[in-house]
């Protein structure tokens, strides 16, 4: 059964051997039948957290960054990789 992996790249810098590892990793597990996505740090804009607890009770952080989309990605993953 197919699983829905997200890879995230957290290098900051192209071509580094945590981008290629992250890399292969998501075509291993295409070339297993798996729906892969992969997302890179690189060029996205994530505030540090201001310890305001909205999150909380919203259910989601109220600073309108980059990290809310990654966080809905994560959460409708079967599998994460960092």
């Amino acid at each position: 059964m197919a699983k829905k992996v997200l890879v995230i790249s957290t290098s900051l810098r192209n071509n580094s051997n945590s981008e290629k590892l992250a890399e292969a990793f998501a075509e291993g597990a295409k070339a297993s039948g798996n729906d892969v996505e992969m997302v890179s740090l690189k060029n996205k804009s994530i505030a540090f957290c201001k310890g305001c607890f909205a999150c909380q009770k919203v259910g989601r952080c109220v600073i309108n960054d980059d990290a809310n989309a990654i966080t809905e990605k994560i959460l409708e993953a079967d599998v994460v990789v960092w």
